[in-house]
């Protein structure tokens, strides 16, 4: 059973008791995320759940895992559930199947299932099955508009008794990323500095606060991989390192420059006349031309494979640890080379 934005919202926080199986998706994974984490809080209730989280990797590796999880008992008599984070092709098979099994034989498993992920299409087998499910719902969460997230910034600040200019709003919500869970980290870093500030938030506020060197530096590493420019990617990535930044972090805002990026495939192809508007964060028309430069050296199946890149690069970088640079910095070479080649 399909239910879309606000629907699927709302039955996030309320799912019932009549589904044992959940799926969530969105092009923003933050979004998939809350609304996976809102299910199992409502199936928890106040005692809460014995989560047992999957991913892709593990179960590819012992696909057993899986069904074990599912028809796992607690021995303490807690409710459980399995919470598999997928990017929707690697494990899909299997994940059908258990969707299809527990449809056909309520009371088959003794846990519960939340499945989130990024964007699907129409035809994803995934998909496909979690609507056809009776059992099964299947939950499509759309980004959020301008309008909605400034709603939220004003929310935060009005909990820390504070305000905020429109001019600065705007500058604010312009420059989010386009990820709920990394928004509401900003949202949140701008309400707490928002407190006892004794006056409305301004633009000079917000610039101080979001417009550091180090996001300065992460973009021009980015650019300059996508771009084709290794030797400047690598002097980039020097600042960064020697600033001890994340490789994580890198990784994650290549991920959100790989969506944005496919969002503007996705508006062009659809007709949009100004696409970059749209985007989050936006792209304005003195920067449109080198965007879409960008966009036509990066086609759609050229950035799903980067996102294939970076998912196995995150799983190679928290296992290295401290040693998760090279990692980081041999992806980012092979996009520039790519790049390079492609120019």
């Amino acid at each position: 059973m399909l239910h879309k934005g606000r629907q699927a919202e709302s039955f996030a926080r309320r799912p019932g008791d009549a589904f044992w199986a959940v799926l969530t998706f969105s092009e923003d994974d933050g979004l998939a995320a809350d609304a996976a984490q809102s299910v199992l809080a409502a199936w928890g209730g106040k005692a809460g759940l014995d989560v047992t989280v999957l991913d892709d990797d593990a179960i590819k590796k012992d696909p057993s895992l899986l069904f074990d999880a599912l028809e796992a008992v607690s021995l303490l008599g807690d409710k459980r559930a399995v919470r598999v984070r997928t990017s929707g092709d690697k494990i899909a098979a299997l994940l059908v199947e258990a969707i299809e099994a527990g449809d056909a034989e309520p009371g088959r498993y003794a846990a519960r299932l939340v499945v989130e992920t990024g964007s699907l299409s129409a035809k994803s087998k995934l998909r496909v099955a979690a609507e056809k499910a009776e059992r099964t719902a299947c939950l499509q969460l759309f980004a959020e508009e301008a309008g909605d997230i400034g709603e939220r910034v004003r929310a935060a600040l009005l909990a820390n008794g504070a305000t905020i200019e429109d001019d600065a709003l705007d500058l604010f919500v312009g420059d989010l990323p386009g990820h709920r869970a990394i928004a509401n980290a900003e949202i949140e870093k701008l309400a707490l500095y928002s407190r006892g500030l004794g006056r409305p938030v301004s633009v000079e506020d917000v610039r101080s606060l979001t417009a550091t060197s180090l996001r300065q530096d992460i973009s021009g590493v980015l650019l300059a991989a996508l771009d084709g420019k290794p030797a400047e990617a690598h002097n980039a990535l020097d600042r960064l390192t020697e600033a001890g930044t994340s490789p994580i972090s890198i990784l994650r805002a290549l991920q959100m420059e790989t969506l944005r990026m496919l969002s503007a495939h996705e508006k062009v192809t659809a007709g949009d006349s100004n696409p970059g508007r749209s985007l989050r964060p936006p792209v304005w028309p003195n920067e449109w031309a080198a965007f879409r430069s960008r966009m036509n050296a990066w086609p759609p199946k050229r950035l799903m494979r980067i996102m294939e890149r970076i998912h196995d690069a995150e799983h190679a970088a928290k296992t290295a640890g401290a040693t998760a640079e090279p990692i980081v910095r041999l992806l980012i070479n092979d996009l520039a080379r790519a790049a390079e080649a492609a120019r």
